[in-house]
């Protein structure tokens, strides 16, 4: 069901806000080490101002302690605290009745040249100035606390920059003041734990029809991972395919124990060159704790530092996924990793997701962009990050992963060019994706 707010900003602009359940049908199975899903329901926020409409969404993985940590309900719940933040302010500035309003939303991002035009004053120009409003109430929401709020603030942001964007008509990493970066970055496809190895090889075939550069989904049976890996380069060799693999990602999704990684080392070695990096082989709990009053496991958190060498040294990176959501776990994970995996539901959107990445690269991490299961929307979000700031490029890979009728939007903010590399649509405006009529 559709929840909608509508009000009058300064008693000129018509302003409506509705949130709804996002319900997508993948192709296949998606499957990780600790899930398989079939279906997601997502959340698709809404925000019109006057004529122009922005939409944003936040992709919803099974919960999972530490990680996932938001289902739709819970974005509903923040919702309806945003739009009270909002009707509460609404009636203070009634009562000031002051005509003019400014709020610089970026203020929390050091580096002042990013979203500079969005930080002045906009001098009466009330269509820019509800967007500041927007803005002011969602970084005050009394839910902001809560550990579900970052894929709430995510999906509210994106919404208002996909608007704001289509305002001034520029495209959102315009809006940001980064530039396109001159060297193209891959785009990988998601070959996931599929119940059946007909399911991989069919996720194999749909995917290389896109790129070569594959992220394979593995557990902690490292027979069973090597068999994946095996049979994905063999079903490309013998299908006769144009496609060659360019690199392969290896996702361990925190299911490796020390033992483990280090069979996984001996098999992984000889093929280096054509590995780009593991994620996340370590379980989330060697940084956090569910129980605030348990201690971190010194011991195990030393084998994983003398893994990360192992791996150096055999030409191998880690990459965290699981474990990085913000900004303030970069300074622990720098021991484990050599690059971080940063998803805006994690971080809280564009805005936080832009400061996690330039702390990683003063740390001296890379940087690797990803997405949850979600639509063309969401991922064509990330985008506009990716262009210029992640290192490895990444796995926006959503929209493909989900069929065809459950999407409801077209024309990605960027295209895929034969090789697999990212160029972004400079005409599409805000996050460039359009609604099917």
């Amino acid at each position: 069901m559709t929840k909608m707010l509508k009000f009058l900003f300064k008693n000129k602009i018509n302003v409506e806000l509705s949130i709804k359940q996002y319900k997508l049908n993948l192709r296949n199975p998606f499957g990780t080490a600790h899930s398989v899903t079939t279906t997601r329901t997502n959340a698709l926020i809404e925000i019109k101002v006057e004529d122009i409409r922005g939409f944003g969404e936040c992709g919803l993985p099974p919960k999972k302690p530490l990680c996932y940590l938001a289902d739709y309900n819970d974005i509903e719940t923040y919702f309806n605290s945003w739009i009270k933040e909002i009707d509460e302010k609404q009636k203070q500035q009634q009562q000031q009745q002051e005509e003019s309003y400014h709020y610089d939303a970026f203020n929390k991002i050091s580096q002042k040249e990013y979203f500079k035009e969005l930080r002045k004053e906009m001098n009466g120009d009330y269509q820019q100035s509800v967007y500041q409003f927007l803005f002011e109430c969602l970084d005050n929401c009394k839910e902001n606390s809560k550990d579900y709020s970052y894929a709430s603030r995510c999906a509210i942001e994106m919404a208002l920059l996909d608007g704001w964007g289509k305002f001034l008509k520029q495209p959102i990493y315009k809006l940001i003041n980064i530039p396109e970066s001159e060297s193209l970055k891959p785009f990988y496809y998601t070959i996931s734990m599929c119940p059946t190895m007909e399911e991989i090889m069919d996720s194999t075939d749909f995917g290389s029809k896109y790129t070569g550069f594959l992220k394979i989904k593995l557990d902690a049976d490292v027979e069973k991972g090597m068999n994946i890996i095996d049979s994905v380069q063999k079903r490309l060799l013998n299908n006769n395919s144009t496609r060659t693999i360019s690199k392969i990602s290896v996702d361990a999704n925190s299911s490796w124990t020390p033992s483990v990684a280090r069979k996984y080392l001996e098999k992984l070695s000889p093929m280096a060159d054509l590995i780009s990096m593991v994620e996340q082989p370590f379980p989330i709990e060697t940084l956090k704790t569910v129980n605030k009053d348990q201690k971190i496991d010194i011991q195990h958190l030393n084998e994983w530092v003398s893994i990360k060498k192992e791996y150096q040294d055999k030409g191998l990176l880690i990459f965290a996924d699981e474990s990085i959501c913000t900004e303030k776990d970069l300074d622990g994970l720098v021991q484990l990793v050599h690059g971080v995996n940063i998803k805006l539901e994690k971080t809280g959107g564009i805005r936080p997701g832009l400061s996690t990445l330039l702390k990683a690269k003063e740390l001296g991490l890379k940087t690797w962009i990803g997405s949850m299961v979600a639509s063309s929307l969401n991922v064509s979000a990330a985008a506009h990050l990716l262009c210029s700031l992640s290192d490895f490029g990444g796995d926006l890979d959503g929209g493909l992963l989900i069929d065809d009728a459950t999407q409801l939007f077209e024309n990605d903010a960027f295209q895929l060019l034969d090789n697999g590399l990212i160029k972004m649509n400079s005409n599409n405006y805000g996050v460039g994706v359009t609604l099917k009529k």
